[in-house]
Parts: C-alpha cells; sequence; structure tokens
C-alpha cells in the first residue's frame, strides 16, 4: 500500500438535520484513531497453563483524537457546544484514500490554549458511542 498524505485525514461533525450535513471541524494538524479490542479471558483448569482469550465477547471502543486551530468562529461554538452538552453526535472521519468510518461520539476531552505570540490551538478527543459503519472509498 502506498503512503497516503496525513493532511487528507478529515474529522467532519454532523448538524442534527434530516438530511445532516456534516462540517469540518477547523483546521486539523494531527488525526488520530485507536481502536482498542478488550478480550474476554476464557481461561480454564483444561487449558494447560495457558491463557485461553474469547475475542468477540470482550468490549470494543473506539477514539479519535484531533488537534489543531480552528479555521472560524462557527468551527469553535460547534465543538465547545458539543464538549458542554455531553450529547453524542454523529462524526465522519475521511481517509485519504476515500474510505470513510460514520459513528456517533462523545465528547471525551476538550482543550483550548494559546500562547501570547502565537495562534489558539485546540485537541478534542471523542469516544465511539454505538456501532460505526466503515464505507470502502471507490
Amino acid at each position: 500500500m502506498p503512503s497516503q498524505k496525513g493532511r487528507d485525514l478529515l474529522l467532519k461533525i454532523g448538524d442534527g438535520g434530516g438530511p445532516e450535513t456534516f462540517t469540518a471541524i477547523g483546521a486539523a494538524r494531527t488525526v488520530a484513531m485507536t481502536l482498542n479490542n478488550q478480550s474476554a479471558d476464557a481461561t480454564t483448569m483444561d487449558s494447560a497453563g495457558f491463557q485461553m482469550l474469547q475475542g468477540d465477547a470482550g468490549a470494543q471502543s473506539l477514539h479519535i483524537r484531533l488537534e489543531g486551530l480552528f479555521k472560524d468562529a462557527a468551527a469553535e461554538e460547534t465543538l465547545r457546544a458539543v464538549a458542554f452538552a455531553r450529547s453524542a453526535n454523529n462524526y465522519e472521519l475521511w481517509f485519504p484514500n476515500g474510505d470513510k468510518y460514520a459513528a456517533a461520539f462523545v465528547v471525551q476531552e476538550y482543550q483550548r490554549g494559546g500562547a501570547f505570540d502565537g495562534l489558539e490551538t485546540f485537541s478534542v478527543t471523542l469516544a465511539r458511542s454505538g456501532a460505526g459503519a466503515f464505507t470502502a472509498g471507490a
């Protein structure tokens, strides 16, 4: 698989309308996705001293971390509002090759900051709520 440009990894948030419109969250500098498959320990006395795991019995979690600059006041207001509301909102994560992952996420952590001689930055960690849907690019 050839390398892909990180700048083309894009996170969008839905407006909750019907049909739902998705807009980019800020001007991201970094976006990362972490998938965790927690397995269940199925070890018994018959396991001959080896740990046995039941992969599909555990819980799966998915987190997205985004860091960057606000592209405009509307992006900052949207992100701040969903962070304070503690609501689950629909998001889309677009990959450089055209793949898309869509799911509801809750803001788990939200930070804003800035230096006196620089631009205001933000970071947000989103935790998936429920199942998501992966769509392969064309």
